[in-house]
């Protein structure tokens, strides 16, 4: 049986190992600069090389692409086709849905190819234990940039206020976030730093399951964890240290069932561990953010009385005040504006079902059709905002390919699993309450995306081994799980 499924696999050709560097090197320093302003040359520097080397390993594997498992990456070439056809024929601003198509969708149908490309030369050496830790190991460091930046901006900014010595405005670490032309959103540090936390904490687990943790082959990835974090403490973000305490949770569930399963007292003082670190994570956020304790209260009056009141109408530059919720205390601006925005904004939907046609700003014009005086720009949610430019079709598709994608990466090689299984999740879920439909965002999503649905893809290596994870092999297996 076996047999006869292996002979209808095809063979995945083989590049040159410097040619899969070469793009791991490019996927790093990608993701390293995404999130940094004025970096755009960089960025298209790497679509464009990455992508053009990446056709020297489709075209030789092209009939890989025609199975079952590439469906996310059919959906996300629709959703190209989507986008198309409404500029022509759906959208309601030409001029400002064009300049969107040949900045942003241009990039990002760059993006798509080199996803392939990568995904298809890391797939064809998942049986090469030494190539598979170096490829690993570059890719997990692009994953790691942004959270280095944040630290030598934050270290060379402290060290320039102490020592007094002019600090050049792209080490500046901004505390406006936005105040400058080199500052970055909070937002920002969340999307772009979650992944290397998610991928750390599946690898612990999964190394954990596995009876292959020590602490000196996991010390990297141990460290990643509480250094991430501190970038949220110090940013102060009540929904990255949220995120973040949602992973930790499942890993504690997950090491939970491994000490039931298998005792050992490793395996008991991670868990012990993962516990504690949870439990300080939650107290710290609460200490720090006073709006988890109104949450209830301030939804209450947004649900109840948005179409009465509207305050959130004006995104806190009309000082029009805040409304008094069941606590007798003004409704926490943060909690009652984003429910508010998403209330309005999936009303929206419903009267637009195909979509405003703008990727960042259809909920602020969309406002501005309703209420001419009111001041809204982003709902705060991603996936809101995605959906009222590209109509539900537009989040069919996207929603649909991340699904897929999740289901279909329990069957990649590992360690490249992880990335599907833990880091696609978390990001999806800061979709859903982060301002970050925009450019680069939904660019390294959907790069993300494709990258990840082709590692899954079913294909035939020569050797029936596979790595088990970044620092040893696995047990043969038949490479028809592939």
């Amino acid at each position: 049986m076996t047999a006869n499924l292996n002979h209808h696999l095809l063979e995945i050709r083989r590049p040159s190992g410097v040619l899969v560097t070469a793009l791991c090197v490019l996927s790093a320093i990608l993701y390293g600069v995404w999130i940094l302003p004025n970096t755009i040359f960089i960025r298209n520097f790497s679509l464009i090389v990455g992508a053009f080397l990446s056709l020297f390993i489709i075209f030789p594997n092209w009939r890989i692409l025609i199975q079952r498992r590439a469906a996310p990456i059919a959906l996300m070439v629709l959703l190209l086709i989507w986008v198309s056809i409404h500029l022509f024929f759906i959208g309601v601003d030409y001029e400002g849905q064009y300049a969107e198509y040949t900045k942003i969708w241009k990039k990002i149908a760059l993006s798509i190819p080199f996803a392939l490309g990568l995904g298809l030369g890391l797939l064809s050496y998942a049986n090469d234990p030494v190539k598979t830790r170096r490829y690993w190991n570059i890719v997990f460091i692009g994953l790691l940039l942004p959270a280095v930046t944040y630290f030598v901006k934050w270290g060379t900014t402290l060290m320039g206020q102490k020592y007094g010595f002019a600090v050049p405005i792209y080490l500046i670490l901004d505390p406006d976030h936005m105040g400058s032309q080199m500052g970055i959103s909070r937002a920002w540090y969340v999307f772009f730093c979650l992944p290397a936390v998610a991928v750390s904490i599946g690898l612990v687990v999964m190394r954990l399951k596995n009876k292959t943790f020590s602490f000196f082959n996991s010390f990297l990835y141990l460290a990643c964890i509480p250094f991430t974090l501190l970038i949220f403490y110090i940013e102060n973000d009540r929904l990255g240290t949220f995120f973040s305490l949602a992973l930790l949770l499942t890993a504690f569930i997950l090491i939970g069932l491994a000490v039931v399963r298998n005792f050992s007292w490793l395996t008991l003082a991670i868990f012990l561990l993962a516990i504690c670190s949870s439990a300080w994570i939650l107290w710290g956020s609460f200490k720090q953010n006073s709006q988890w304790l109104s949450l209830i209260a301030d939804t209450k009056v947004a649900v109840q009385q948005v179409d009465r009141l509207d305050n959130w109408r004006y995104n806190r530059i009309q000082a029009k005040g805040y409304p008094l919720n069941d606590l007798g205390q003004p409704v926490s601006a943060s909690n009652y504006e984003r429910i508010s925005w998403a209330i309005v904004g999936t009303r929206f939907v419903v009267e637009r079902p195909l979509g405003y046609g703008l990727l960042s700003l259809s909920f602020g014009r969309l406002c501005k059709e309703k209420w001419p005086d009111s001041e809204m720009s982003w709902s705060h949610s991603a996936w809101l905002d995605f959906t009222l430019g590209y109509g539900l079709p537009g989040l069919f598709l996207l929603g649909a390919a991340i699904l897929l994608t999740w289901s279909n990466s329990k069957a990649s090689p590992a360690p490249w699993l992880l990335i599907g299984r833990w880091a696609l999740p978390i990001l999806s879920a800061v979709f859903l309450v982060k301002e970050i439909s925009s450019e680069v965002f939904v660019n390294a999503f959907i790069f993300l995306i494709v990258f990840t649905s082709t590692l899954s893809l079913k294909v035939k290596i020569s050797s029936a081994s596979r790595v088990d994870d970044s620092g040893g092999i696995g047990k043969p297996i038949p490479p028809t799980n592939h």
